[in-house]
């Protein structure tokens, strides 16, 4: 019997749909840091702080997941890689804890590691020195 080697999590979302995380193939994951990259274009004034990328990456992470309910839930690589309803869909069940678990389990990013949380608030305050 093969073993698997990836981690799975099933969560409920704030509708009580429940979806099961497991990390993205390559293809998903590619189209994911795409979208990811849009933060080095993230202005600090803006009113969002790059939610709509944190809700696209999700978007994407669970596509699969939720593919009975939606129909081309996502598009292409441009800037709005979401159909209108999906992400109106995500912003209604999504809050920032269950970004957080899935953007670790699907996309491999811990963002809300202690020790990453306070090295960049280091970095912020070393470049407000300079």
């Amino acid at each position: 019997m093969a073993t698997k080697i990836y981690k799975e999590k099933e969560i409920q979302l704030q509708d009580g749909t429940a979806v099961t995380l497991r990390p993205m193939p390559i293809g998903r994951l590619r189209r994911f840091m795409k979208v990811w990259e849009g933060f080095d274009n993230v202005n600090d004034n803006e009113p969002d702080g790059g939610l709509d990328i944190f809700v696209a990456c999700s978007g994407i992470a669970l596509e699969k997941e939720l593919a009975d309910q939606f129909d081309g839930k996502t598009k292409g690589d441009g800037d709005d890689v979401l159909s209108a309803d999906y992400r109106e869909y995500l912003e209604d069940v999504l809050d920032m804890d269950t970004i957080y678990e899935i953007m670790e389990i699907c996309g491999g990013m811990k963002l809300n590691d202690p020790n990453l949380l306070a090295a960049v608030a280091r970095a912020n305050q070393e470049a407000g020195t300079n």
